[in-house]
């Protein structure tokens, strides 16, 4: 893997108090399932500057050091588990570290971090303050538990009316996306839905482009999950039990995966999945019963 000389460094002002700035992930490789460009976000909120899932990018970058030197942070958060990142400039430093030793701030996040992440850099110095869902944060962010189980602790700015999102959403092909989950329908669109009842006007997001309207957020709860459903992901699972309940409370057995997912199954149903999975090291005893059960299904309702 090669890495860049040094990032494209881009500002972008959103309001008063709330700006982000974007830069290429250095780990980043042909084939991941996100896009190279990451987003991080800087909030003024009361008394508090925040700054959410920080990739801190090289010293001669003024254009994020100087707002620094203007006014510090007093907080940094993780959104999320492999939000730890570290800086563009050194490998083995945290981006939270950083923050913490040049500013003093407060840092914040999950109780679990990527632990391929942490093997290869190292738990973080700074002592991370655990981020609980419903406890107001300083400033009156409003932290929620993650939509898809998994860590993430998405953060209402109110001052801002403003939703930030870790990788609960995510954009392709320049539309708004909820990112899947093995409970989607279950957990995460009841979640997400929930979320409309807050008088946000923007959401924020980390992967690909970095901020919607609220219109796109309702689009999106009505859009398939991506890259693929909660279907697919039992399938390849192995989970007959769950397969079961999807179908039978009316899961879509002809749906077809999206984009350059990571098992190189796009355009594939469900049963595609579950094959595919039976061919893999991901390979259970359940597959071959998973393989049957569809097939039994979709032959009773024509669609074999």
């Amino acid at each position: 893997m090669s890495h860049r000389v040094a990032p494209n460094v881009e500002v972008v002002d959103l309001a008063p108090g709330l700006w982000i700035w974007r830069l290429e992930h250095p780990n980043w490789q042909e084939g991941f399932d996100w896009q190279e460009v990451v987003t991080s976000v800087c909030v003024d909120a009361g008394a508090e500057r925040w700054v959410l899932d920080p990739l801190l990018p090289p010293e001669d970058a003024t254009q994020v050091w100087d707002r620094f030197a203007e006014q510090p942070p007093t907080a940094v958060a993780v959104l999320i588990a492999d939000h730890m990142r570290e800086t563009w400039s050194d490998r083995h430093t945290w981006s939270v570290d950083a923050l913490v030793d040049r500013y003093g701030c407060r840092a914040f996040g999950p109780n679990t971090f990527d632990p391929d992440m942490i093997d290869k850099v190292g738990p973080a110095e700074a002592e991370v303050q655990k981020i609980v869902p419903s406890q107001e944060l300083p400033g009156g962010l409003a932290p929620f538990r993650d939509p898809r189980g998994w860590h993430e602790t998405p953060l209402y700015l109110p001052q801002h009316q403003t939703l930030v999102f870790g990788d609960s959403l995510t954009e392709r092909a320049g539309s708004l996306r909820v990112w899947m989950s093995p409970t989607h329908e279950e957990r995460a669109l009841p979640d997400l839905r929930r979320m409309l009842d807050l008088p946000f006007e923007r959401v924020i997001i980390s992967h690909g482009e970095p901020v919607h309207t609220r219109e796109a957020f309702e689009q999106a709860l009505e859009l398939p999950s991506w890259p693929a459903s909660s279907l697919h992901i039992a399938a390849w699972n192995g989970d007959l039990e769950q397969v079961r309940k999807l179908v039978d409370r009316g899961a879509d057995l002809t749906a077809r995966s999206d984009g350059d997912e990571p098992y190189g199954n796009s355009d594939k149903t469900p049963l595609d999945w579950a094959e595919a999975a039976s061919r893999s090291e991901a390979r259970k005893p359940t597959h071959d019963d998973i393989i049957a059960y569809l097939k039994s299904v979709m032959e009773a309702k024509g669609m074999a």
